[in-house]
């Protein structure tokens, strides 16, 4: 399993996107993953992966998903891959 727990989330107005940092654990993601949301271990939500950045000093990975989940990814929140 592949997980990415929010540590910080960033809404740009020029980008459709929001962006999600944490700590990555398990698999590498992939641009077009799906990734559900889980809030407090229950499914919130669904996510598509449309962009990464890997950042090597911190160990954290930053994500793009789509804006349409904005009410359920927060800091503290899951991102998975089974």
């Amino acid at each position: 399993m592949t997980r990415l727990t929010i540590e910080r989330v960033h809404r740009l107005s020029s980008r459709p996107w929001l962006f999600v940092t944490g700590q990555l654990e398990g698999d590498a993601l992939r641009i077009g993953d799906e990734l559900t949301v889980l809030d407090d271990g229950s499914p919130s939500g669904l996510a598509v992966v449309r962009s990464i950045e890997l950042h090597a000093a911190s160990s954290k990975t930053t994500v793009a998903v789509d804006a349409d989940v904005v009410d359920s990814v927060r800091e503290g929140a899951v991102l998975a891959r089974k």
